[in-house]
């Protein structure tokens, strides 16, 4: 039987403040809920353009003969935007462009810093005291400076300098395509690629940069955001089940079998939300799952939610909705939308972003509250002191604010 044992003030040393958005989807259980009110409407306050995105891979098969499927779902979709990490008054993200490390003024969108890698940075830094913490294809967790990008100390996953060309870039063969976590006075970080070489799980001490521990495993492939409880680090994979790990050790500690993809969340109750299983299902399928590994609940036709307080927010078969899933499903409201590719809320609205757009409808009642255009579709999605910012398939971010 398979536990999760879960505190809530040890999934990140420092808890993450309303004003803060400083990891992935907000926190270590990448739950993409803030404590903010956004006072609508909001206007454009401005633009960054960062070059179009490069992404890992490039997309799904076109069909599957097999099972008769056309339109498939891509499994390793973790980077087709720039998504970003926010805090005291610095917008961050990583960039697939130019192989970079940025930091922009929140308030005007100017570039305060940069820092250049040796190939993609995928996933957004993590920030943790005056520290910003990134992974790239080169093989490196890199700490950099928050106040002025120089390196602290950086860290190399793989066990050689070995590298092949992918995507018009010369990448590791042991590429760090998972955020930096932190969590337990530690921060965690995979080097991996393919089943069929070995893969890494660091843990290092977020201050020095000193090894903890470096365990190497064989047919697996970790990519996507790492997930954390407080003794448990869920690793995402793509077309295979997302993995367990001891956080003390590193050691396997199991999977979800019943997941798969790169999106996941942990609730405040122990409960794993990921999906799909695989690129197959005709629909989009999202599975709940207790701590003991059983299915609670099945979201069809879902590929983004958000879970909070026993409520889900999620968008199936042309409607956005909240559910009371731990109340027998009950329905709170409805409202016929576009199918989003980015969902999160904070505490008086739910965003989703479009294709060329993004909308607010209010949490409490599902009313329409907001809409503004964008140059691309929204994947990305993060709130800090009363701006929203998004970013797109284009490579552009945007901010929003009263």
């Amino acid at each position: 039987m398979l536990r999760f044992a879960f505190t809530i003030f040890l999934l990140f040393p420092v808890t993450a403040f309303a004003g803060e958005w400083p990891t992935y989807r907000h926190d270590n259980r990448r739950s993409g809920v803030s404590e903010e009110n956004l006072n609508f409407p909001l206007k454009p306050l401005w633009t960054h353009q960062g070059g179009t995105p490069r992404q890992a891979w490039s997309g799904p098969a076109k069909w599957d003969a097999f099972s008769g499927n056309a339109g498939l779902q891509s499994m390793r979709n973790f980077d087709p935007c720039y998504y970003v990490t926010i805090d005291e008054g610095q917008v961050y993200y990583g960039s697939s462009h130019d192989n970079a490390v940025h930091a922009l003024d929140a308030k005007s969108g100017s570039e305060r810093w940069v820092f250049f890698t040796e190939a993609p940075v995928r996933l957004p830094p993590t920030l943790f005291d005056g520290a910003v913490y990134a992974g790239s294809d080169d093989g490196h967790l890199y700490a950099l400076n928050s106040k002025n990008g120089k390196l602290i100390w950086k860290d190399h996953g793989a066990p050689s300098e070995r590298r092949i060309p992918s995507n018009a870039s010369l990448i590791s063969l042991w590429p760090v395509r998972t955020s930096a976590l932190i969590a337990n006075d530690s921060l965690y970080y995979a080097a991996s690629l393919t089943p069929w070489e070995s893969s890494w799980l660091v843990s290092v001490d977020p201050k020095s940069g000193q090894r903890k521990f470096a365990e190497e495993m064989s047919g697996v492939t970790l990519q996507g955001a790492l997930l954390a409880t407080a003794e448990t680090l869920i690793a995402p994979q793509g077309r295979s089940s997302p993995l367990l790990f001891d956080a003390k050790t590193g050691k396997a500690a199991g999977a979800l079998s019943l997941a798969g993809g790169v999106f996941c969340l942990v609730t405040e109750d122990e409960q794993i939300l990921a999906g799909p299983i695989s690129q197959k299902a005709k629909d989009s399928q999202l599975l709940l799952t207790n701590p003991e590994g059983k299915k609670v609940a099945t979201f069809n036709d879902t590929t983004r939610a958000v879970l909070s307080m026993g409520t889900a927010y999620l968008h199936t078969r042309g409607k956005l909705k909240a559910i009371r899933y731990a109340e027998n499903s009950a329905e709170l409201w409805s409202v016929i939308t576009p199918i989003p590719s980015e969902l999160i809320v904070c505490e008086n609205a739910v965003l989703i972003g479009l294709g060329n757009s993004l909308s607010a409808y209010s949490r409490e009642r599902g009313e329409l509250l907001w809409t503004a255009e964008v140059d691309g579709r929204v994947h990305g999605l993060a709130i800090t002191n009363g701006t929203l910012v998004a970013s797109t398939s284009l490579g552009a971010i945007h901010a929003f604010g009263p």
